[in-house]
């Protein structure tokens, strides 16, 4: 506290200084442009510009040193260009240069996240004045320690997470603001200037369909003789308003490959392929132009080795879901890493790992690269197999672990729970984890745990090449994306790369939407409506009943086609039906339901408890469809007109379809799909590509979970196994099993003989 109070009142009685110029002594031929001294109001950046691919440099208060020409930036106001400081060497020299210069309160501040680092303001026009000046108050305040300027000052910190979407202007004006206090912080105390990093989740600041339908979209484009350039387009965009926002990370993307149809996340995802896993994941990592140089953005996938394997697809931000499970030999390797193996191959800067941990009764042997992996039952931010021996030795993985919220203190530190704080912080850094915050930690710490930190330092249960091992990764990350030159955003200059780029925006949007849309059945080729004479009757489903502004919005649509709307079934030629099921979600009291049902009585389960006890012994409802039931009435009353049902069936985990396709002449499937999209698929707008990124389940019968005794211990035990893909789960399902279904497969069949197996989809 005192040293904060000290910086800011030194801080508010210097005023700004104007950029001086003299002759550095021990810098033969340099010229050193003074610091800019201290201020708490808002200090436009000065930019340095240096040669064609060479970085600029971007300062506030620190000084800038020019030798033959080339601009440095100051970054311990020394007067002379360290190591550190010279973007000519490799990041590698210039990393370990900079950690010996660190203090251990900025080392040990690199060791954490903060939970929430948002500005206060996410638009421009409340960043300024009425005299143009920036309203700083606005955009930071010192009145909380969840603040980010105070833990900046406070504890050393230098990261947060965005939790808000701000326009391009705001967010550089709140990227300036952190990094100038961060400038001032290392004037005052004399230590090196370490830039502040925002990160954020994921943001759809581009309007594009949901992460299976960016799949079904370039599965389309692949099946075609394409490739993924169209995830590495968007990508590419989405970075320039990202950087220009002054977003240095993301939390993200997450590739978890879909191989439990139940887990809640498959939603998040992007598919149950692993070759289509890793065709995006290194995409992404080329778009984003991951942590290589100035106006690049950081990746941090997630979440490793693959969270998808659940047991029955139980999740685990909950404890019920903690287990990880690979029944199938080799599964590991052939599924659930190509997609990371991919990603790493094409530069990954970072990686998140999953809550979950590995369950060795339930597992087969594993192995990666002719080396067997060692289960040990800790949730994988601690795991040495996982992180030490597998990802870093094994993958080659060379970029930092950032292990996700809540492992600490917040209820996901399973195989942990006997440890102390202190002894968590210090196993999760040593088993490879470098930087991280945790959502349940003491109220004022924003996350982060620093008592508790400094105590697993001080008692000597940090290991000191962990450590050293950390801040090299942390600090490696920030000088190759260029932040020691130029941490900062031209804040006028991306306003208008926005509205630049707007054209090219609803572009990307308009084809991401329309290639996402999937065409799974057109029984009798009664797609595309072309026939404008016709009557529609539209209805809508979900879990919650008739959406009636989705039904507005439907028959606006086709009334713009050219058709006439009507209210009643009776009176249709073609019936729509817009299907959106519902009720699986994270921390459900129920193992996931996909059939389309409403009101089915299911096991309750305590999310709160081992899987093992986790039966509450009571019954619980679940509806994934309210009025299902109206669906075949409907089909009913239009085919006795002489007309025909279309469905449309937003897909995110593979519904269990017999409830819905027999009723149907043609169905398409949506993944936050436009509207308009679909429509234009709907009416031969537009000749549908999409394909198929998951497989459709055929029945619950292979689906279901046998209790069985393992060691002693009783678990359900799914008859197909969770650690496989839907397209190749036939093969590790008994006969018996398979004889149950309709199909004769895990996948579904539709009326026409069609199966939904992941990579199926018709074109017009």
């Amino acid at each position: 506290m005192k040293r904060i109070i000290s910086i800011l009142m030194a801080a508010a009685l210097m005023l700004s200084l104007v950029p001086a110029v003299f002759a550095e002594e021990t810098a033969p031929e340099a010229t050193y442009i003074a610091s800019n001294g201290f201020a708490l109001q808002y200090v436009e950046p000065v930019y340095y510009e240096n040669g064609e691919g060479e970085p600029t440099i971007g300062v506030t208060l620190l000084g800038v040193i020019e030798i033959d020409g080339k601009y440095f930036r100051d970054s311990n106001n020394n007067k002379e260009l360290d190591p550190f400081e010279d973007w000519r060497l490799p990041v590698e020299e210039r990393a370990a240069d900079l950690v010996s210069k660190l203090s251990i309160e900025q080392r040990i501040g690199l060791l954490g996240n903060q939970m929430m680092a948002s500005p206060g303001t996410t638009k421009a026009s409340d960043s300024y004045n009425e005299d143009g000046t920036v309203k700083v108050g606005a955009l930071i305040s010192m009145d909380g320690a969840r603040n980010s300027v105070w833990m900046m000052l406070a504890n050393e910190n230098r990261s947060g997470v965005t939790r808000n979407t701000s326009d391009i202007e705001s967010g550089a004006l709140w990227n300036n603001t952190t990094n100038m206090i961060a400038e001032m912080d290392a004037v005052m105390t004399g230590t090196p200037f370490v830039p502040y990093y925002s990160i954020s989740n994921p943001q759809k600041v581009i309007n594009i369909p949901g992460s299976q339908g960016v799949a079904a979209a370039v599965m389309g484009d692949v099946a075609n003789g394409g490739d993924y350039s169209l995830v590495e387009r968007y990508a590419e965009l989405d970075r320039k308003i990202w950087y220009a926002r002054g977003l240095d990370g993301m939390y993200g993307p997450q590739i978890d490959l879909i191989t439990d149809p139940r887990w809640p996340r498959d939603n998040g995802t992007y598919t149950e392929v692993p070759e289509v896993n890793a065709g995006i994941a290194a995409a992404l990592v080329r778009g984003y132009k991951d942590g290589q140089g100035q106006g690049s953005v950081s990746l941090t996938i997630k979440h490793f080795p693959g969270d998808g394997a659940a047991l029955n697809g139980f999740e685990s931000h909950n404890k019920y879901g903690e287990w990880r499970v690979y029944a199938t030999e080799g599964s590991l390797e052939k599924y659930q890493l190509v997609g990371f193996q991919a990603a790493i191959d094409a530069g990954l800067t970072g990686i998140m790992p999953s809550y979950s941990r590995p369950n060795a009764a339930l597992s087969a042997p594993q192995s990666y690269r002719g080396v067997e992996l060692e289960v040990e039952e800790i949730a994988n931010a601690y795991n040495v197999p996982v992180i030490g021996t597998l990802l870093y030795d094994l993958m080659g993985f060379k970029g930092y672990i950032n292990d996700d919220s809540g492992v600490i203190n917040g209820g996901k530190n399973f195989g942990a729970e006997d440890m102390t704080i202190p002894e968590r912080y210090a196993a999760v850094i040593n088993a490879g984890s470098d930087t991280g915050a945790d959502g349940g930690a003491p109220t004022g710490t924003n996350g982060i745990d620093y008592p508790a930190l400094w105590e697993a330092y001080n008692n000597g249960l940090i290991n000191e090449d962990a450590l050293y091992r950390a801040t090299l990764n942390r600090v490696s990350t920030f000088i190759a994306q260029g932040e020691y030159e130029n941490p900062y955003r031209d804040a006028k200059a991306g306003a208008a790369l926005e509205a630049e780029l707007q054209d090219e925006i609803a572009a990307m949007s308009y084809e991401l939407h329309h290639k996402s849309v999937v065409l799974m059945k057109n029984h009798g080729n009664v797609l595309p409506l072309t026939n404008t004479s016709l009557k529609v009757y539209v209805e809508s489903y979900t879990a919650n009943g008739s959406n009636d502004t989705t039904v507005e919005n439907l028959e606006a649509l086709f009334e713009k086609a050219g058709f006439t709307i009507v209210k009643k079934a009776s009176e249709a030629d073609i019936a729509f039906l817009d299907v959106a099921p519902g009720g699986i979600r994270q921390g459900m009291p129920y193992m996931a339901v996909l059939d389309l049902v409403e009101d089915l009585e299911v096991p309750e389960y305590n999310t709160n408890l081992p899987i093992t006890e986790a039966k509450t012994g009571e019954m619980t409802t679940v509806t994934t469809l309210a009025d299902v039931d109206r669906i075949a009435k409907t089909a009913e009353t239009v085919h006795a007109n002489g007309g025909i049902v279309v469905a449309s069936i937003a897909i995110g985990n593979p519904w269990i379809l017999s409830n819905l396709e027999p009723y149907c002449d043609a169905l398409i499937g949506s993944f936050s799909s436009s509207q308009e999209a679909q429509m234009d698929v709907l009416t031969g707008a537009y000749n549908p590509t999409g394909k198929l990124p998951i497989t459709m389940v055929s029945c619950a019968a292979v689906i279901a979970t046998v209790e069985t005794d393992i060691d002693g211990v009783v678990y359900d035990i799914c008859v197909s196994p969770n650690d496989v893909p839907g397209y190749d789960k036939d093969q590790y399902i008994s006969e018996e099993v398979l004889a149950q279904s309709p199909s004769g497969s895990y996948a579904y069949q539709d009326a026409d003989g069609n199966f939904y197996r992941a990579w199926f989809g018709l074109s017009y």
